[in-house]
């Protein structure tokens, strides 16, 4: 029989036994099933602040809504369907950066190299995320290419001594000429993005920031 039972149902007021308070019969069965419920959802404060908390199957409950864990290896169909999945979400963003990054070095629409420079971010994606996701943070993510150093190599190839020649020079140059205009500016913006980089990896572990 539950002990919030009937016991005040009697009286108008009564002392519930609970912090010493007066109150009515109703709010005595009310205050005594809800410190019944502290050791399964109630979490008390030093103040007696009552803050109801969803347990999330912490205390052993089957409540957990994620499908897999860090440690979980999911079928290999699911794995294909998947990766599939992260593909359709990566492949635009990732090949968005080449096309917005080009006409800055110099690189004519016909430009061959177009083509390298994508499947080289695409190819290096698949490496670096199969890197975080074996001994890195183990993130189900995609590491692609990041738009946070896409306004800062606009803005170095904007600087007057890395601005692309007039049209009428570009048409004199050769394929190889062309080559090495848009090449040593994309020396320039790799340079600049590997210290940043390293400045970044070295706040992460430090813990400065």
């Amino acid at each position: 029989m539950d002990n919030c039972g009937n016991q005040y149902d009697t009286q108008d007021t009564k002392n519930s036994g609970i912090a010493g308070i007066e109150m009515t019969s109703d709010e005595a069965k009310y205050a005594c099933k809800r410190e019944k419920k502290t050791n399964d959802n109630i979490m008390t404060t030093d103040v007696g602040t009552e803050v109801e908390i969803e347990k999330f199957g912490l205390d052993g409950d089957d409540g957990d809504d994620l499908l897999y864990g860090v440690e979980d290896i999911p079928p290999w169909y699911m794995c294909i369907l998947l990766g599939f999945q992260h593909y359709l979400e990566m492949i635009g963003a990732t090949v968005a950066c080449p096309f917005i990054l080009t006409p800055a070095l110099c690189m004519e629409e016909d430009d061959p190299n177009k083509a390298n420079i994508i499947s080289t971010l695409v190819f290096m994606s698949g490496i670096i995320t199969i890197l975080q996701s074996t001994i890195g943070t183990r993130l189900p993510i995609v590491q692609g290419g990041s738009f946070s150093y896409l306004i800062p190599s606009l803005a170095i190839m904007n600087l007057p001594q890395w601005r692309c020649p007039p049209p009428e020079i570009m048409a004199g140059l050769n394929y190889e000429e062309k080559t090495e205009l848009w090449q040593v500016r994309m020396r320039e913006i790799q340079g600049a993005i590997i210290f940043a980089a390293l400045f970044e990896t070295i706040f992460a572990l430090t813990g400065s920031y």
